[in-house]
């Protein structure tokens, strides 16, 4: 009997056939697949891990000046005539009525931030006070000396340490409240152009400068800087955190080039992490609910003749937010700080 060698050939090559048309297949679903998940950008977001650590060394204050006299003038009390051609006197003489401006274009607020604390505090500093070892008003010492001096003027009075200033004017400030995206708030009485309601309403960049810088407040200068620390710690509260954060460094970069600060990009770069974080986790879990992230604090004291003094204890209620001042430092700066006043008055 002739014995028949089996074809090893004839079983091998349609199985290597069938192999390689099912991984074509495969293959070819994968891709359209891939195709399909590269194609809707919300399937593949980029991720951006940025590692640090938090620490009470990433508290720091920072002083800032709102200067609105490049659109409201020197804030200066000007009075002129107005003739009224409806009403004239007997002896054929016009009556002029005397008006007087009252805008307030200069705020000045310090704000501490506590990473650690994912807290935020604004102490609103008023025109009026009387602060530096001259005990002159705080407006007077902006006018002549600049941000530098007022800042080691109010450091000696509060007998605080302030790290840093950052100067706003109107286009800036413009910018810094549609970063934040405008904000919702009751709007006290008295302000040209905006009606006035117990009930909260949306603010423009606009109406929120007219409200900071008006000089109508029935309480005066101490009402008026009080609305502008709360309506700014508003502004932080009802802000979405993780939004702001992400958009973080534009943010400061469009800023830097609008504003005049001693804040570098140094000092940006070694904080960033610590202030993405406080933004990021200060979200309140509920959408619909507002962060408790910022609050806000008004000097007390006594008001004479035009100008606020603040009272004695009032220094003392806040080191227990802000970093109490050390004085062997402050008199080591001392020659730098002069210079860089000189520098600012020019």
């Amino acid at each position: 009997m002739i014995k028949r060698r089996k074809k090893t050939g004839s079983i091998a090559i349609p199985f290597l056939i069938t192999f390689l048309i099912s991984m074509v297949l495969i293959g070819g679903t994968a891709m359209i697949i891939y195709d399909k998940i590269d194609d809707d950008e919300s399937s593949l977001i980029p991720m951006t891990n940025e590692v640090g650590t938090l620490s009470d060394n990433d508290s720091h204050s920072i002083l800032f000046v709102l200067d609105m006299s490049d659109t409201l003038g020197s804030g200066e009390e000007e009075t002129y005539e107005e003739y009224d051609y409806e009403e004239e006197e007997e002896d054929g003489e016009w009556e002029p009525e005397e008006k007087s401006s009252s805008d307030a274009p200069y705020t000045f607020i310090i704000m501490r931030s506590e990473p650690i604390n994912k807290k935020l505090t604004f102490l609103g500093i008023p025109c009026n006070m009387q602060i530096g070892t001259d005990n002159k008003k705080a407006d007077d010492i902006y006018i002549e000396k600049g941000t530098t001096a007022l800042e080691s003027s109010i450091e000696y009075t509060l007998g605080i340490n302030i790290d840093r200033h950052m100067k706003f004017n109107t286009e800036a400030f413009t910018k810094f409240c549609n970063i934040m995206g405008g904000v919702t708030f009751a709007v006290p009485g008295g302000i040209d152009g905006i009606d006035p309601s117990s009930d909260q309403q949306y603010l423009s960049a606009k109406q929120i400068e007219a409200i900071i810088s008006s000089g109508s407040y029935a309480g005066g200068e101490l009402q008026r800087i009080s609305t502008a620390a709360s309506i700014v710690s508003a502004m932080l509260n009802q802000a979405n955190g993780e939004r702001i954060a992400g958009n973080l460094d534009n943010s400061f970069e469009a800023l830097s080039s609008m504003t005049e600060s001693n804040i570098s990009a140094t000092d940006y770069s070694n904080r960033k992490y610590a202030i993405k974080f406080m933004l990021r986790y200060s979200d309140p879990e509920d959408s619909n609910s507002r962060s408790t992230r910022a609050g806000f604090i008004t000097p007390y004291g006594s008001s004479e003749g035009g100008t606020f003094v603040a009272d004695r204890y009032f220094a003392d209620d806040i080191k227990s937010i802000f970093e109490p001042l050390d004085m062997n430092a402050s008199e080591e700066n001392e020659d730098n700080t002069e210079k860089e006043t000189a520098k600012d008055a020019e």
